[in-house]
């Protein structure tokens, strides 16, 4: 039996610094976009990073352990809340993804990639090579995957069903899952490409198409990409200063705040901002993968890399989607889009991370 003693941990100073340091450079530039004001995103965005410092805190403070114990549970919690977005979310801009909880609205799908990460981890842990490596073993892992994609592709939600199925084929990677299974799936998955092609919403294969031609609908479907480039091509080396950028003061950059909120760094701090922001990234994805190289027990390994490759996928398709090198697709760029749920889960995983990292280090945990 696990005894669940809470207390706070300290954390390492430098890689909590990098994760503060990106969100206060984020509300520096929710402030500038928001014409010099704090309102009505950046008062809101430090209430929020208040509150997933909070998180970190405490996730970081609980034994992995103890994660380990209700990984099911939690992800069974997160399943009850997907199915009951699709009864009873709210609905805006389309979508139907969030739960009003009258003080603030909530994302499920936010949190189910972190116990995604969870829920596989301790299934992989508790097997060896061999068995993994048998196609038999794969099927309650991908079951698991699939269930979520399914119910986040009705909200619809295209970008967090891509990252969750990053995430699934990250972890297996990570268990030693043989390549040409990959190279087998992936040949599947080209073949079925016309029948998903079919299952797609009209907008999600308008926006698809305007990734190769934005110009064909430079006023509709290829318009934020469009205005993305242009914002990230007027900033050159040093941009062109915090307030001045004219993309975003005079709104022709649309979603500025959240998904394009890289853009709007290209344009106001240019491309030194934009080396500054990938540096610290960079440099957190480094410490994280040390972490999971160090981790004491393969449980806390596979969870450490399986956010790290989360947080990855993150930056890379948000970064690749304003530059024009993917289709647009609602992805938040860590720490620094505006939005509560993304921030508090991320600062969440982050503290999954720290927990790996102090366990290694004091010589703590059980073995799994």
């Amino acid at each position: 039996m696990i005894k669940f003693r809470f207390k706070l941990r300290p954390v390492p100073v430098f890689p909590i610094l990098i994760v503060i340091s990106i969100s206060l450079f984020a509300l520096l530039m929710l402030y500038s976009i928001g014409a010099g004001s704090f309102y009505p995103w950046c008062i809101k965005q430090l209430g929020r990073l208040l509150l997933g410092v909070a998180a970190l805190m405490i996730v970081a403070s609980v034994n992995c352990t103890v994660w380990r114990k209700y990984a099911y549970h939690c992800y069974a919690c997160c399943l009850l809340l997907l199915g009951i977005v699709a009864i009873a979310g709210k609905i805006s801009m389309g979508a139907q993804r969030w739960l009003n909880l009258y003080f603030f609205n909530f994302q499920p799908s936010e949190l189910m990639r972190m116990f995604l990460v969870v829920a596989l981890a301790k299934y992989f842990s508790s097997r060896g090579v061999n068995e993994i490596n048998s196609v038999t073993a794969l099927i309650m892992p991908l079951i698991l995957t699939a269930v979520p994609i399914g119910l986040v592709l009705l909200q619809p939600d295209l970008g967090t069903a891509v990252l969750l199925f990053c995430i699934c084929v990250s972890v297996l990677f990570a268990c030693g899952v043989q390549i040409w299974k990959f190279v087998t799936a992936l040949a599947a998955l080209a073949i079925s490409a016309p029948i998903l092609w079919g299952f797609l919403h009209e907008y999600q294969k308008k926006r698809i198409l305007m990734f190769l031609s934005p110009e064909l609908d430079p006023n509709g479907a290829g318009y934020h990409i469009i205005q993305s480039k242009i914002a990230l091509g007027s900033g050159g080396f040093f941009g062109n200063g915090l307030l001045n950028g004219s993309q975003c003061q005079l709104n022709f950059l649309p979603e500025k705040q959240t998904d394009f909120v890289f853009a709007a760094l290209g344009e106001e701090l240019g491309f030194l901002g934009c080396i500054l922001l990938m540096a610290m990234y960079a440099t957190l994805l480094v410490y994280n993968h040390i972490v999971a190289i160090k981790a004491r027990t393969r449980f806390n390994q596979i969870i450490v890399f399986g956010i790290n490759a989360m947080l990855f996928f993150y930056i890379f398709i948000n970064m690749s989607m304003v530059c024009g090198l993917l289709p647009v697709v609602g992805v938040p760029l860590p720490f620094f889009s505006y939005g509560g749920s993304s921030l508090v889960v991320l600062m969440a995983c982050q503290g999954l991370v720290f927990a790996a990292d102090y366990e290694q280090k004091h010589s703590f945990g059980l073995p799994g």
